[in-house]
């Protein structure tokens, strides 16, 4: 069992009670579910998703030039039914089946929050707004308000509302500024695409590049782009005056930027690894980040840039790649961080008495013991082992190949 908050407890026994975890012990217990040979971690967090493409079979293409992508997710969108329910439920079982108790989703309408339950995984909806054109605005603005102001009839265990101002190129300046001034009087969560290309970058610093025709052929091109400064860092200090920030993706921060976030405990980057690998952008700065005490969460994005949603995946992929990072720094990016995130940290994100009976169930590999990559270090994510069931709040929300109906585990 691996609590995040401590040492891995060796034949772990959890009991639960009323959803809550009530304590942890180590040894035989008589009146315990025997899980058999499998390690107990946290419900894994993902800090970033769009439900809404979880029918698609494989990314977009081209993954390069940026527009050329942008340009096919927009035709999809254009293309799919009006009616998103499929889609979104299928993406939410994928993501138990995952491990995920805690998403991060960004909607383009109410959907998500219709199809969550105390079946599916938990989630904080972000709902996206873009808005260049003046004539927009007031609109938008409205459905904005009409989000986050439903969250007092929706009070519940399964939805946190939130919003999504989408990314710098989609957005006004001023529309962006009244969206983060709405969140603060709401004291809404925010989450924004923010340095994910470098042709973001050079619009934002030039007023020039790819990004330019994209929006002249969409027809909303301005003759000024971007906040006054021309940078990445504009952005980050409107986005900072939220509760909670994500900033999704940020795979081009500076050093100046990084140092802000480095000020600001509210805000986190959101780091989407096979996402990032699909795009084939420069190494992500998230080990930086780390150092210098900035939040880093894990996020999938969606299947229009990935192949599956399993944030399980996601650890496995950089367990195999950035072998000098240990499994323990990998587990608490999905667990403890992206709670923390999402604002939910004083209520799951490890197993501690007290919190949400949040977990996920990992079959350990016939023949394969966990090991240490060095002393004292948890191997986990890389020998083949797979999730095998999730509980939230004490409930199985995904079982594989066995019925556990106990409310104390092992």
């Amino acid at each position: 069992m691996f609590p995040v908050e401590g040492p891995p407890i060796e034949d772990g026994v959890i009991t639960i009670a009323d959803g809550r975890i009530v304590s942890l012990n180590s040894g035989p217990d008589a009146d315990a579910t025997d899980l058999g040979d499998v390690a107990i971690i946290p419900g894994l967090v993902n800090t970033h998703t769009h439900l809404e493409f979880s029918d698609l079979t494989s990314p977009l293409t081209p993954a390069r030039p940026f527009p050329a992508w942008v340009s096919s997710l927009m035709r999809q969108r254009q293309q799919r039914p009006v009616d998103r329910r499929d889609a979104i439920e299928s993406g939410l079982r994928e993501s138990a089946a995952s491990g995920c108790t805690l998403l991060g989703e960004i909607a383009t309408d109410d959907t998500s929050v219709s199809r969550l339950s105390q079946d599916t995984p938990r989630a904080v909806v972000f709902r996206e707004l873009l808005g260049i054109s003046e004539v927009v605005i007031p609109e938008r603005l409205e459905i904005a308000r009409r989000h986050l102001e439903c969250e007092s009839s929706t009070r519940d265990a399964h939805v946190i509302r939130g919003l999504s101002p989408h990314a710098p190129y989609s957005l006004a300046a001023g529309f962006f500024r009244q969206l983060i001034d709405l969140a603060v009087e709401i004291d809404a969560p925010v989450a924004m695409h923010v340095a994910e290309t470098r042709e973001e970058l050079e619009l934002l610093r030039d007023g020039t590049g790819p990004l330019v025709e994209m929006l002249k052929d969409f027809g909303v091109w301005r003759d000024r782009f971007g906040m006054p400064g021309g940078g990445i860092v504009e952005y980050l200090k409107e986005l900072s005056r939220a509760r909670r920030a994500l900033v999704v993706h940020g795979n081009y921060l500076t050093d100046d930027e990084i140092e802000f976030l480095a000020t600001q405990p509210q805000m986190t980057v959101v780091y989407c690894p096979r996402t990032h690998h699909f795009f084939g952008h420069q190494d992500h700065p998230w080990r930086r980040l780390l150092e210098r005490g900035v939040n880093v969460a894990l996020g999938t994005d969606s299947r229009a840039s990935n192949p599956d949603l399993s944030l399980w995946g996601e650890l496995e992929f950089l367990s195999r790649n950035c072998a000098e990072v240990s499994d323990e720094t990998l587990l608490e990016l999905a667990t403890q961080r992206g709670a923390d995130a999402l604002g939910v940290g004083d209520q799951t994100g490890s197993l501690t008495p007290g919190k949400s009976a949040d977990l996920a169930v990992v079959q350990i590999s016939e023949g394969v013991e966990i090991t240490t990559k060095n002393e004292n270090e948890l191997r986990l994510f890389d020998s083949g082992h797979h999730v095998r069931a999730t509980m939230r709040q004490g409930r199985w929300i995904h079982q594989r190949r066995f019925d556990c109906k106990a409310p104390d585990i092992r």
